[in-house]
């Protein structure tokens, strides 16, 4: 089986997202050590964050190799929707 370039940019970036995700604590220790940069590391030391970052680097990459029309086309096809907060956390149930 053959994969295209962005398939396998795509497995590439899923693998160092998850490292990230690990390296989390890493981050955020970092942005206590170097603070002239602290707001970047803290950042990226965010486990909420680490996932988007990554998913903008690849569609990213998506416009550079293939084109806006191709990147548009992706981001266009997912379907992103928020988590809405759990009911028990909501004001009416307090």
């Amino acid at each position: 089986m053959t994969y295209t370039l962005i398939e396998l940019i795509g497995a590439v970036l899923f693998a160092v997202a998850i490292a990230h995700t690990f390296a989390t604590k890493f981050f955020e220790r970092l942005a206590h050590a170097r603070p002239r940069h602290a707001g970047l590391w803290h950042l990226l030391g965010e486990v909420e964050v680490v996932f988007g970052f990554w998913a903008m680097v690849l569609v990213l990459a998506m416009f550079a190799i293939d084109g806006s029309a191709s990147a548009t086309v992706y981001v266009d096809s997912r379907s992103i929707r928020a988590t809405s907060p759990s009911p028990c956390l909501s004001s009416r149930s307090w």
